[in-house]
């Protein structure tokens, strides 16, 4: 897979040559904010294009890793903790669970007389 990932590299690579060979004897005019360049050979813009767009594209994927590392972080967090209370509740023997009362709590049932007085019925 590495082989043809890197086989893949270097033809976008001879592409990207070729094209620029393409366009060597070309001149543009560029107008930046208030500067104005004239005559300046179009390698050199794609060149500085295409840097500038890997350094920030590298930048904004920085803040994306830091994000999820942190998020992966917190999550870790929360399984170590739920890992933890499962092991606890695990090791629990039955002995230790308390009963409940069940007579305590279902309530009794009321008769037709007493739902009357109530005004229930």
């Amino acid at each position: 897979m590495k082989i043809a990932l890197n086989l893949i590299k270097i033809l976008i690579f001879i592409f990207a040559l070729f094209i620029l060979t393409q366009n060597n004897g070309q001149y543009v005019d560029i107008k930046f904010i208030t500067a104005t360049y004239t005559g300046v050979n179009l390698l050199v813009v794609i060149l500085i294009s295409l840097t500038v767009g890997a350094v920030l594209g590298a930048v904004f994927m920085a803040f994306s890793v830091i994000q999820s590392r942190g998020d992966v972080k917190t999550l870790r967090n929360k399984n170590r903790q739920l890992m933890s209370e499962l092991e606890n509740l695990r090791n629990i023997s039955i002995d230790e669970i308390p009963e409940e009362d069940s007579t305590s709590q279902v309530p009794a049932p009321i008769s037709k007389s007493e739902s009357q007085e109530r005004g229930l019925i």
